[in-house]
């Protein structure tokens, strides 16, 4: 029964890969026709090799006083936390060295807040 069913399963007949943007950084692969959710087996087994992949520095933690979880309000802070963390989550980064960095943004007053705010140590 078990045999039956993988012979009888739907194969792809068209696989096709086009790169676009600037620098070729995106690319769109098409694979078509695919049994139902195996799109979405695959798009995510394809995201998460790709992402393991990919060299380079991102933020990889958070800490703000007084707040408790990502959907906490601060008082005097007009975006949420959610907000905040995704501005800074498209920061980008360069690393000189493979180890851990530390960041520090300390604000106090009123004011708009950018990266060049930031303190970083020397490297």
């Amino acid at each position: 029964m078990l045999n039956k069913n993988w012979q009888d399963l739907i194969k792809p007949s068209k696989i096709e890969v086009s790169s676009s943007g600037s620098h070729n950084r995106k690319a769109t692969l098409i694979a078509e026709p695919l049994e139902r959710g195996f799109g979405i087996t695959l798009g995510v087994a394809l995201r998460r090799i790709l992402l393991s992949s990919i060299q380079g520095a991102a933020v990889t933690a958070i800490k703000m006083d007084g707040v408790v979880h990502e959907f906490s309000a601060v008082p005097g802070i007009r975006e949420d936390v959610t907000s905040i963390i995704l501005n800074i989550k498209e920061l980008r980064l360069k690393a000189h060295t493979p180890e851990r960095k530390k960041m520090t943004l300390n604000v106090k007053g009123p004011g708009e807040i950018t990266a060049a705010r930031i303190v970083t140590d020397s490297d």
